[in-house]
């Protein structure tokens, strides 16, 4: 990677301001995975300075401002009491202690990447973004997005809700990327399933969903039809990590899995 200019935002609006000036510009999150690309970039926009890097909460949501670390996010009182640890979770094996230290709950977003813990963690759950100049859209709209958004992610919120979670990362050694990620909830009496790492970002089985949530009162044969569903209308596919049929099989596995331990 090659960089012309490193330039610490003093604000939103300087921020903003200084990433409209080049299509080259580019916003710093963690950095992590960013220093790895080849490409080269104008300016590097550092947002440390802006004061999105707090947790808070009001009666109705959890406001995750972007520069969260992913550390900070899995240690936080507020993000454990959500959902039976689920989301606090879901980034507790992401590398180690001193990656987590630097990566961003926002970073990890913005760059819809395939294998993110973060992104599958979250969209089993009411999850918006809100964007700097104004603008607020849905986790799965943003996945959906086409192209590159020219804007700052300033906040993750988070509603609260009734109800628990599930994931799991199945990863061949303890620093792998993960083969699949499968998050599971069951909130407000409403399942919601979504698998990633297929190598694809995490996306939502729909059909399944709708399969499970017409069930009144699922049992083990109902779980097991919402995970061959699940497994069934989403794309899976072959990488130096693991097979597309391995994939399949192990979502199928861990999404009736999930299902089964949120409806206890």
């Amino acid at each position: 990677m090659k960089v012309n200019e490193y330039y610490r935002a003093s604000s939103l609006e300087d921020a903003y301001s200084k990433l409209q000036q080049s299509p080259k510009n580019v916003l710093l999150g963690g950095g992590l995975w960013l220093k790895k690309t080849a490409q080269s970039y104008d300016a590097l926009i550092d947002l440390s300075c802006c004061e999105l890097d707090k947790i808070s909460e009001t009666k109705e949501e959890v406001i995750v401002g972007s520069m969260v670390t992913q550390r900070d996010f899995e240690n936080s009182p507020v993000v454990k009491s959500l959902f039976s640890d689920a989301l606090a979770y879901s980034v507790r094996e992401i590398m180690g202690v001193n990656f987590r230290n630097l990566a961003t709950i926002g970073g990890s977003i913005m760059g819809r990447y395939p294998f993110s813990d973060v992104i599958a963690g979250l969209l089993p759950y009411d999850v918006s973004l809100e964007f700097y100049p104004k603008e607020t859209m849905s986790l799965e709209d943003y996945l959906n997005f086409k192209g590159k958004k020219n804007s700052i992610l300033v906040a993750v919120h988070i509603k609260k809700g009734s109800g628990k979670g599930y994931y799991k990362k199945a990863k061949t050694t303890a620093l792998d990327f993960p083969i699949v990620n499968i998050a599971v909830s069951k909130v407000n009496n409403e399942y919601r399933i979504a698998v990633g790492a297929r190598p694809m970002v995490g996306a939502l089985a729909k059909e399944a969903m709708k399969y499970i949530n017409s069930v009144s009162s699922p049992k083990k044969e109902d779980f097991e039809k919402a995970a061959e569903l699940a497994v069934k209308e989403l794309q899976f596919l072959d990488n130096k990590d693991s097979s597309a049929e391995y994939r399949y099989d192990l979502a199928k596995v861990y999404v009736r899995r999930g299902l089964e331990e949120v409806s206890k």
